[in-house]
């Protein structure tokens, strides 16, 4: 959820509440503790009302992952939901503290704090990814497609690939007769999708113009096309391929150009394309790797703190 300029409005009064409840929490807690000799812990009234409306706000937080994944929930819309768990989990920091007196207390209150302290600094730290990868995938990543399909679109991009250097090259010499077949096929019209500037805008656009019949001394096509583009479209950044950075795979398909007749100069642009949408899809991996790994220490600790509350509950009733 995005917490800029333009949304600020949507945030006001929950930041504003947010605040107020904190300065509030805080003056009862620091005049109810004047003349005391330590600092009240969970045992005393404020620290007792801190730690229920603490723990509510824990169990309304994690509300927010069934509200997710139980799709027949209709209370209340997302983004509410969102920016209640922003900042009602931002509020139970000082009420957490508060019942805690400022002292970790036994191992059970000691585990319960860092992981408390881990949760909230994960989710933190999610908000603040959010605040700026979304954005630079949309500005970076024009060929963004949907993520679990990423591997399944470059293949069919690779066949593509294939069929059109088998066009442009013709089939290899002392081919089977059922390439030479395939190689027939493959100079029949063919579209390939490339990701093409087009005026200011770059994307993905058509590319229709392919030989009618195979051209002559394009083998370097081929051999740059085997020893080069197909490692790096099936695998990617993986391949360790020069082609993943985008200056050497300038300079390359730039000294390919300079040896290839210039019938066939447009399809290895279609394969530069291709090898341009492989690198940005790369990068929309990256990006989504980055803006999804928090989760995976935010949701199972704080499954973990939810329980754990619990058993700190019975624990503090039974000595009470």
């Amino acid at each position: 959820m995005l917490i800029d300029p333009k949304t600020w409005h949507q945030h006001r009064l929950w930041f504003i509440a947010t605040l107020a409840a904190a300065i509030g929490a805080v003056a009862w807690y620091f005049s109810f503790s004047r003349g005391l000799p330590d600092w009240p812990g969970g045992s005393s009234l404020p620290g007792f009302w801190f730690g229920v409306v603490g723990g509510l706000i824990i169990l309304f937080e994690m509300a927010l992952w069934w509200r997710k994944k139980v799709r027949t929930w209709r209370i209340g819309r997302t983004q509410v939901w969102l920016r209640a768990h922003i900042w009602l989990g931002l509020l139970s920091v000082p009420l957490i503290v508060l019942h805690s007196g400022f002292v970790l207390g036994g191992q059970l209150s000691t585990v319960l704090m860092v992981l408390f302290i881990i949760v909230i600094a994960s989710g933190i730290w999610g908000l603040a990814l959010q605040q700026f990868l979304p954005r630079r995938m949309l500005e970076s990543v024009p060929a963004e497609t949907i993520y679990s399909q990423i591997e399944h679109v470059m293949r069919q991009q690779t066949e593509e690939a294939e069929r059109l250097v088998l066009a442009v090259c013709g089939p290899a010499a002392g081919a089977q007769p059922a390439a030479v077949a395939v190689a027939d096929e493959a100079a029949a019209p063919m579209t390939i999708g490339a990701l093409r500037a087009v005026g200011g805008v770059q994307g993905k656009v058509l590319l229709t113009s392919v030989p009618a019949a195979p051209v002559a001394d394009a083998e370097p096509l081929r051999d740059f096309f085997r020893a080069e583009v197909r490692p790096y479209l099936e695998q990617g950044a993986a391949s360790g391929s020069p082609l993943r950075q985008a200056n050497r795979a300038t300079v390359l398909f730039q000294d390919v150009k300079i040896k290839l007749p210039s019938a066939a100069h447009e399809p290895l642009a279609a394969l530069e394309g291709l090898c341009t949408q492989r690198r940005q899809l790369d990068l929309q991996r990256r990006l989504h790797f980055w803006l999804h790994s928090w989760l995976w220490v935010h949701l199972p600790l704080s499954a973990a703190l939810v329980l754990l509350m619990f058993v700190h509950i019975g624990v503090a009733l039974k000595y009470w």
